[in-house]
C-alpha cells in the first residue's frame, strides 16, 4: 500500500500510462482483495489448486473494483458518494479513465482536461471534466477494462472446487462491481 501512495503521488506530476496505471494499481485493492482472499481460503482449509485460482481472481476483482471506485468519485454527486467530487482530479491523482482521457488522440480536449488537474474545480470545471473524459472515451475505456477483469475473475472462480453457493456469493459480489459501472455515464 505505501509503494501504491508514493507512486500515486510520483504520478501527480506527470503524464502516466496504463501501464504505470497498473504497477500503481496492483497495490492498491488487488492486493487487498488477494490478501483477504488468500487468508479466507487458507483458513478454510482450500486446497492449493484453489488458492492459486482465487489468488489471480482476487487481483482481477481488486482492479474491477478499484476502477469503478475512481469513477464513482469523478461521476457520483457529494450525496450518492459522502465526499465531493472529482477529488481525484483535485489531487491531482491519476485514475485509469483519466490516464486514458489524458493519453486521448484528442489533443485538445487532453490538454483542457490537464488544466483541470490540481486545483479546486467549480461546478461548472466537474462538469467540463466528466464531459473531456466521456468525449475522448477515457470513461468507457475503463469501464470497458473493468468489465475484463470482473469476467475474468468469475471465470476463474468458476474453476475453483469450491461449493456453488461460494462460487454464486464470489459472481454476485463482481457482478455488482460491474453492474454499478453502468451508473455513471
Amino acid at each position: 500500500m505505501n509503494e501504491s501512495q508514493i507512486l500515486d503521488l510520483l504520478f501527480e506530476g506527470r503524464q502516466v500510462d496504463a501501464d504505470e496505471w497498473y504497477i500503481m494499481a496492483s497495490n492498491r485493492a488487488a492486493s487487498l482483495f488477494r490478501v483477504t482472499m488468500v487468508v479466507g481460503a487458507i483458513l478454510g482449509g482450500a486446497p492449493e489448486r484453489d488458492l492459486e485460482i482465487l489468488e489471480e481472481a482476487a487481483v482481477n476483482v481488486g482492479y474491477a473494483f478499484d476502477i469503478q471506485d475512481d469513477i464513482i468519485d469523478t461521476y457520483a454527486s457529494e450525496d450518492q458518494y459522502g465526499r465531493p467530487p472529482c477529488g481525484d482530479l483535485i489531487l491531482s491523482k491519476k485514475p485509469l479513465h483519466v490516464v486514458c482521457a489524458l493519453g486521448s488522440k484528442n489533443r485538445e480536449e487532453s490538454e483542457a482536461l490537464k488544466g483541470l488537474l490540481g486545483r479546486k474545480l467549480a461546478v461548472e470545471e466537474i462538469e467540463q471534466a466528466r464531459m473531456i473524459i466521456r468525449n475522448t472515451g477515457g470513461l468507457e475505456a475503463a469501464k470497458e477494462t473493468s468489465r475484463a477483469h470482473a469476467e475474468k475473475a468469475k471465470a476463474l472462480i468458476r474453476k475453483a472446487g469450491f461449493n456453488q453457493e461460494t462460487k454464486e456469493f464470489f459472481s454476485s459480489f463482481i457482478n455488482y462491481i460491474e453492474e454499478s459501472l453502468d451508473w455513471y455515464r
